[in-house]
Parts: structure tokens; C-alpha cells; sequence
């Protein structure tokens, strides 16, 4: 390859990288199994803290436990870095997360890294391992704002607005 094969190459390696990384994010929030599963390899493993865990039964867990204590949630990606040699690469991913209580009564949130391998495979970049780290949580009590009622309310499921394909005007 030429210099700027190779730059062009590394940019679309990078852009494939983040694209995974958020494409996480979403499936949480939506609770998408196929699309949370859909960043690993099949051999992946996510280290979530304690739990260590092959990806089938990750996504399982994640799911479950988000869906237990919480009615929704909402997992952001700031900072990104990423070192790629070959077919290897490892990122670092700020994450930010709001989560509000199943009860309505609280809200808990802070902020993290995925600490990610990813592996090119059949020219696919997945995560081969995932490790969190969290920096910082907080909880804050007596959550009593609903906001307006004319927006629609996220799910999680396949009727949420995002997957709408063509996106359309409501017709209210």
C-alpha cells in the first residue's frame, strides 16, 4: 500500500472501532441482544467488574439487571483513543451512564472506561475483551421530574423510535 492507502485504511479501522464501540451503547439502551452480541466475537468475554462472563450469558446478565432496577437508562460515549497494530487493536472509551430507578425515585449515573481488545476477523472489527472500569457514581434522590408528554417515550424494544425505518413525521 501506498502512504495514503495506508492513512485512508487506518482512518476507516478507526471509524469501524467507534462504530462498534457505540453500536454497544445503543443495544444496551434499547435492550437489543442481538445488536449488544453483535459487537463480539462469538469467543468474546466482558470482565463487568466482578463478573466475567461469555457473551451469550452477558447479554443475558446486562439485560436482566439493567431491566430489574431500572425503567430507563442511557449509556454515553465522550472520549475515545485507540492504538491499531495489524489486526489487534485496544481503545479506551469514556462512558457516562444516567440510569433512573425502576421506582421512580432516584436517579444513579457516573462515569467509566471500556477498556476493549478488538480483533479484525473476516475483516469485521469485534471486541475480543472488554474490561470496566469506573471512576466515579452518584445517586440522587426524590427524581420527580417527568418531563412534557407530547415526546415520545423511548422502549425497549423494536418499536422504539429510532429503529423507524423510513423515519416518518407523526401524523397526530
Amino acid at each position: 500500500m501506498t502512504g495514503l492507502e495506508d492513512k485512508v485504511q487506518y482512518l476507516l479501522d478507526r471509524q469501524q472501532i467507534l462504530d462498534c464501540i457505540n453500536r454497544y451503547s445503543r443495544g444496551l439502551d434499547r435492550h437489543d441482544e442481538d445488536m449488544i452480541a453483535s459487537v463480539y466475537h462469538e469467543d468474546g468475554v466482558d470482565n463487568h467488574g466482578p463478573r466475567v462472563a461469555p457473551v451469550p450469558e452477558f447479554v443475558r446478565w446486562v439485560n436482566d439487571a439493567h431491566a430489574g432496577a431500572f425503567q430507563s437508562h442511557t449509556h454515553h460515549i465522550t472520549c475515545h483513543n485507540c492504538e491499531i497494530e495489524g489486526d489487534t487493536a485496544h481503545a479506551e472509551s469514556y462512558v457516562f451512564f444516567v440510569q433512573h430507578s425502576k421506582d421512580g425515585v432516584y436517579l444513579q449515573g457516573g462515569s467509566g472506561r471500556y477498556i476493549d481488545r478488538l480483533e479484525r476477523r473476516n475483516g469485521a472489527w469485534k471486541i475480543a475483551l472488554r474490561r470496566l472500569v469506573i471512576d466515579w457514581r452518584f445517586k440522587a434522590a426524590d427524581v420527580t421530574w417527568e418531563g412534557p408528554k407530547s415526546f415520545p417515550a423511548g422502549t425497549w424494544d423494536r418499536s422504539d423510535l429510532s429503529y423507524m425505518r423510513p423515519l416518518a413525521v407523526d401524523p397526530k
